[in-house]
């Protein structure tokens, strides 16, 4: 100012310098608008009192926002994860003790020991090595490759727990396929290549307890309506079978779908110069293997040391820092991304907070008389079909997370074994028909190697399929062990 004190700030200048408003367009504000008004909308319109109390509307208004913030980008994943317990607290409620209870259970553990591991295979190398080995021990053709990669997506699947963490090492291999093959992207060689490899890590990640972050989730909530523990290898005596046969038939329908003509020799020589490239295993790599298998071996004998699967992979973790194992240290840790941990335990909230204010209950209540002239292999059907239709709005984790108690209780009225219905859910959570349903496929997707049209034929036909599968076969065979 000409007096020389400190110079007037005017309102628009302060708006500026505290907002990017470069950020705010119109599109942008549209979808906070959107994603606010509609939970809003939920907690106002639906009636009050009866079997909806003011603490459920809000929760159901507080989770809706969040779904929202999800499925529109409006805000970061990992913040929305953070956020919710401190809005249920804040506005349902829910004690603190409640809503960070999952923080005590084995899924915190289990995605800390199974990062690190993930790393480990990556930076080492052994991913790669390992995917490239079994593409060449099966690649004397084009369906051979893909079924190599399918072996490798399905040895990684129990060691990685984390869906990305595959998808990362997987997707590099199709992709050195695909230019050393000369497969222009989305073209049908490009699209059966890299989006059979995509398919594979959805699908076997089914097969293991440790197979995906949102398996262990969702296990962990019908474990706690039956009050019994799944040990990892009970997991797998009911998972293995099927996911292994239903990733042959997703297989089958990318190779019969995108039927596609290429020189045998050609990519024989491919392969071969591919792996010759990665020279003799290292030192590093051959402690890694076998860090890796015994962590496999104490993961199958959980039964004889009853260790549980977070135990497990925290110890092997430990054991990477030890001198002589020197598979792990300082600088490689600090590079783990732990971000999604807090994604996974705040969807986990959700789970504590509705069971705490009985919005489990209440779901299962609306959904019961849909299920409840049903038999039980339709009751599988109806929940594979739940999975599919809420692709739409949640992510796979979101959806464990919100559903899997419901879906549990609804199996206990009914008389069903609740881990049959749950298994069929997750199962169409695999489903999906566009990329942007699943943060995996949307990676694969973005590599510009996949066809949409293509992409779009061979998962409608593969939902089709696979509810014949999980009503045929999986749910017999489950009800056999059951």
């Amino acid at each position: 100012s000409p007096g020389g004190g400190i110079p007037p700030i005017h309102p628009q200048e302060t708006c500026r310098m505290l907002l990017k408003t470069s950020d705010l367009t119109p599109g942008v504000l549209a979808k906070w608008a959107f994603s606010l008004a509609l939970p809003l909308g939920v907690y106002f319109l639906l009636p009050h009192g009866g079997s909806l109390t003011p603490p459920m509307l809000a929760f159901l208004a507080v989770t809706l926002w969040a779904v929202c913030a999800w499925a529109l980008d409006t805000m970061n994943d990992v913040a929305v994860g953070v956020l919710l317990p401190i809005l249920y607290t804040l506005l349902c409620g829910v004690s603190q003790k409640v809503v960070f209870a999952p923080w005590l259970s084995d899924v915190g553990i289990i995605v800390i020991g199974g990062f690190t591991l993930g790393k480990i295979i990556q930076v080492t190398g052994l991913g790669k090595r390992i995917a490239l080995t079994c593409v060449k021990l099966t690649g004397g053709s084009f369906a051979g490759a893909l079924a190599g990669i399918t072996i490798g997506a399905a040895i990684l699947s129990p060691l990685v727990p984390s869906i990305m963490g595959k998808a990362a090492i997987l997707c590099a291999v199709a992709l050195a396929l695909c230019d050393a093959l000369d497969f222009k992207p989305k073209s049908r060689e490009a699209t059966a290549v890299v989006l059979g490899t995509c398919i594979a890590v959805g699908s076997t990640k089914l097969a293991y307890l440790t197979g995906a972050g949102d398996l262990v989730m969702g296990m962990g909530l019908v474990d706690k309506v039956l009050g019994t523990q799944t040990s990892w290898m009970e997991y797998a005596k009911f998972n293995f079978p099927p996911a292994m046969l239903y990733t042959a038939m997703s297989l089958g329908i990318v190779l019969l779908v995108l039927r596609t003509s290429v020189n045998r020799e050609k990519l024989q020589a491919t392969v071969c110069k591919q792996h010759a490239e990665l020279g003799a295993m290292t030192d590093e790599q051959k402690r890694a293997l076998i860090l890796l298998c015994l962590t496999l071996v104490l993961l199958a004998t959980d039964k004889l040391h009853h260790l549980s699967a977070g135990t497990v992979l925290v110890l092997i973790m430990s054991a990477s820092f030890l001198p002589g194992v020197s598979l792990m240290d300082g600088k490689r840790l600090a590079s783990v991304n732990f971000a999604p941990l807090f994604f996974v335990m705040g969807c986990m909230a959700i789970g504590a907070a509705g069971g705490y204010l009985k919005v489990t209950h209440w779901l299962a209540g609306l959904v019961l008389p849909l299920f409840s002239e049903t038999g039980t292999t339709l009751a599988g059907v109806c929940s594979y079909a739940v999975g599919v239709a809420v692709n739409f709005l949640l992510t796979p984790l979101a959806a464990t997370s919100t559903l899997s108690t419901p879906i549990a209780e609804l199996g206990m009225q009914m008389g069903i074994d609740p881990r049959l219905l749950y298994f069929s859910f997750q199962y169409g959570l695999d489903n999906l028909i566009f990329p942007y349903e699943y943060a995996l496929y949307l990676y694969f997707f973005s590599t510009g190697y996949i066809n949409f049209k293509d992409m779009v034929l061979v998962m409608a036909i593969r939902i089709v399929l696979a509810g014949a599968f999980v009503a045929c076969i999986a749910m017999p065979y489950w009800r056999m062990l059951g």
